[in-house]
């Protein structure tokens, strides 16, 4: 082997091992910045997982063109080599397209922000929180406790419970004789009691979304309230007792 030869094998294997290390360390330093900065709370772990995808991206065509200029500077044509690996490649994505499928859909969901890890979601009959996200898999825990494992592929519908904000409602039947000013007085109670614990998180006061149904005698009447999706299981069973105690402290008759 002459010596230049040999001399350009060194630069090609060092130039590639340092331009790995530097995408490895640039990539890790953003992340730690991203884990440590408030500004990209919503979006952080999309960032993070499309970061050490980008990251992965960037040394698999590091490591192929070391090869293929290492292949070069020997006098070999690469063109067979590469030729074959793409015959393999081809012959590995039949035999792994449920991976392959996983994968292209988890980018998409992180991607278009679908869901985060922490969201409440629901996939067909499963229904929890999630508490891990990659490209492959989807790890949702319902209340029982108990962890679903879903491959990304297999979600092909999902409801997002606690995007931006969520809905609290409940129906109370009261007699029809009662005036709307009585009603509103215990609405009113009812907002003064969470406006004093959870003011942050209140998105919509409390307010009659509508008339489900009414005859002789009663009028059910839907109480809604907006919040912020994340504390719904602290606010709603404060919003119910808020208004157990306005319907008792205003005396509002109910059936």
């Amino acid at each position: 082997m002459k010596l230049w030869v040999l001399v350009r094998l060194i630069s090609i294997i060092s130039g590639s091992i340092i331009v790995w290390y530097l995408a490895n360390i640039i990539g890790k330093s953003i992340i730690s910045e991203i884990n440590k900065s408030t500004h990209y709370k919503d979006n952080k772990q999309r960032i993070i997982t499309l970061g050490s995808l980008i990251t992965w991206t960037i040394r698999v065509i590091i490591s192929i063109s070391a090869v293929v200029w290492s292949l070069r500077a020997l006098n070999i044509d690469p063109s067979p080599f590469i030729a074959g690996a793409g015959i393999l490649g081809l012959a590995v994505s039949f035999g792994s397209q449920n991976l392959i499928r996983d994968m292209i859909n988890g980018f998409f969901i992180i991607l278009e922000n679908q869901y985060d890890i922490g969201d409440e979601i629901k996939v067909g009959a499963i229904q929890g929180k999630v508490e891990d996200l990659t490209l492959r898999t989807t790890r949702v825990r319902d209340e029982s406790g108990a962890l679903y494992i879903i491959p990304n592929s297999s979600i092909t519908q999902v409801a997002n419970l606690t995007d931006k904000w969520t809905r609290l409602s409940y129906t109370i039947s009261v007699n029809n004789k009662e005036s709307l000013e009585k009603i509103e007085e215990v609405l009113g109670y009812v907002q003064k009691k969470m406006n004093e614990k959870y003011r942050e998180d209140i998105i919509e006061v409390p307010k009659i979304e509508g008339i489900q149904a009414f005859d002789s005698s009663t009028v059910k009447l839907v109480i809604s309230c907006k919040i912020s999706p994340h504390k719904k299981r602290m606010i709603e069973p404060f919003f119910l007792l808020s208004l157990k105690e306005g319907v008792e402290k205003i005396n509002l008759s109910i059936v």
